[in-house]
């Protein structure tokens, strides 16, 4: 299991991995991540559309840090 919160990003015009698989990478994740999705991006969504995926993960970093509970270690 993966505890660290995380962002996943995805081209909308993917065509190597469609839309439907980053919804279930986000589901098996359960609720401890967030999907970005770029708008008009393939596969390659990082060369194609680069300041929306940068724009993306300076707001992830950005979110408040939930506080741990006292079972938990940060």
């Amino acid at each position: 299991d993966i505890m660290q919160k995380t962002l996943i990003v995805w081209g909308e015009q993917d065509k190597v991995f469609p839309m439907e698989l980053a919804h279930r990478l986000k589901r098996h994740l359960d609720g401890n991540s967030r999907l970005a999705v770029i708008h008009n991006a393939g596969h390659a969504v990082n060369l194609e559309k680069p300041t929306d995926v940068c724009k993306s993960i300076i707001e992830f970093f950005q979110e408040p840090i939930p506080e741990a509970s006292n079972d938990e270690r940060v």
